[in-house]
C-alpha cells in the first residue's frame, strides 16, 4: 500500500510548490487535479508537470476535471465540453506515467430531470470515456459520489455494478471515498462487495453536515475500515482528500495516522 495526498491542499500555491510540499510531508503519491494543471501548465501540461514530478522524485494520480463540469448535463455543450476535458485529462495522464485517473460520474442538474433520461446520458458519456482510456492504456477508477445527494447517481456498490453492466466493462476499477458515504457500515460493506476492484481511495472523516475532514474530526471509525481493505488485499495509494489549509505540519501529522492505521 501507497499513501498519497491531493494537491488541493495548496491550491493556492503553484502546483510546482504543492507537488514539493507532498515530496517534503513524505508522501508517495501526488494526486494531481486537473484544475491546477490547466491553470499552471496551459500550453503542454505533460511536459512541465512531468519535469516537475522527476525534480522532486513523486510518483502522480490524477483527479479528472470537476469544476463546472458534468459529463450528463442535460445542456449538450455542457456535456461535451466536460466529456472533452476528462479525454484531454487521459492524454495528460498517458504522457506523464500516472498511475491512475479518478473518475467522477455524471449527476443530475435536478432531481427533475428524469432518472432514466439520465442514465442513458451517463451510460453514453461513461462508455466514451471507458473506450478512451483502453485506447490509451491508462487505468480509470470510477468514484462513488455524495450518497445524501438527490442527484448522485452513482453512489454504493449497486450503482457501479449497474455501470459495469450497462457499459459492459465487467472489468471496471472503483475509487472508494469513504467521506462521500458519511457511514462507517456502508463503507465497510461497499469493500466487502467491491473487493480487488477497489483500485484507489480517497480518505477522509466526515459528520452528518461536513465532508472532507481530518481523521478524528468526524464520526467515521477507520478501523474496521482499515482492516475491511486489509481483508480483501487492497494494494492500491491511500489518498488523503482532506481539507488543510496548506498546513505542511498538519499534512504530516495526517500521514503519520495513516501509517498507523495500516501498520
Amino acid at each position: 500500500m501507497y499513501f498519497g495526498t491531493t494537491t488541493m491542499v495548496f491550491y493556492s500555491r503553484p502546483l510546482e510548490e504543492a507537488i514539493a510540499a507532498v515530496a517534503r510531508c513524505g508522501y508517495d503519491y501526488a494526486e494531481l487535479w486537473m484544475e491546477q494543471v490547466m491553470r499552471d501548465y496551459p500550453d503542454d501540461p505533460a511536459a512541465g508537470v512531468g519535469a516537475v514530478l522527476n525534480k522532486y522524485g513523486m510518483k502522480a494520480t490524477v483527479h479528472c476535471p470537476v469544476m463546472d463540469v458534468n459529463i450528463t448535463s442535460p445542456n449538450i455543450g455542457i456535456r461535451e465540453e466536460s466529456i472533452r476535458q476528462y479525454l484531454s485529462c487521459f492524454e495528460f495522464a498517458r504522457g506523464i506515467g500516472a498511475r491512475l485517473v479518478v473518475v467522477h460520474p455524471g449527476h443530475r442538474f435536478s432531481v427533475k430531470e428524469p432518472f432514466e433520461e439520465h442514465w442513458t446520458a451517463q451510460v453514453d458519456a461513461l462508455k466514451r470515456v471507458f473506450a478512451r482510456g483502453a485506447e490509451l492504456g491508462i487505468t480509470l477508477a470510477v468514484e462513488n459520489m455524495e450518497a445524501d445527494k438527490a442527484v448522485s447517481s452513482v453512489t454504493d456498490y449497486a450503482d457501479m455494478e449497474r455501470v459495469m453492466a450497462d457499459c459492459d466493462v465487467p472489468d471496471m476499477l472503483i475509487t472508494l471515498d469513504t467521506t462521500h458515504m458519511r457511514d462507517t457500515g456502508r463503507v465497510v460493506r461497499f469493500i466487502e462487495k467491491m473487493g480487488q476492484r477497489i483500485a484507489h481511495v480517497h480518505l477522509s472523516d466526515a459528520t452528518a453536515t461536513s465532508l472532507h475532514l481530518r481523521m478524528g474530526l468526524g464520526t467515521m471509525d477507520f478501523a474496521p475500515i482499515a482492516n475491511a481493505l486489509k481483508a480483501v488485499g487492497f494494494a492500491g495509494v491511500c489518498s488523503l482528500e482532506t481539507f488543510i489549509a496548506g498546513s505542511e505540519d498538519d499534512l504530516i501529522e495526517e500521514r503519520q495516522k495513516l501509517v498507523k492505521l495500516f501498520g
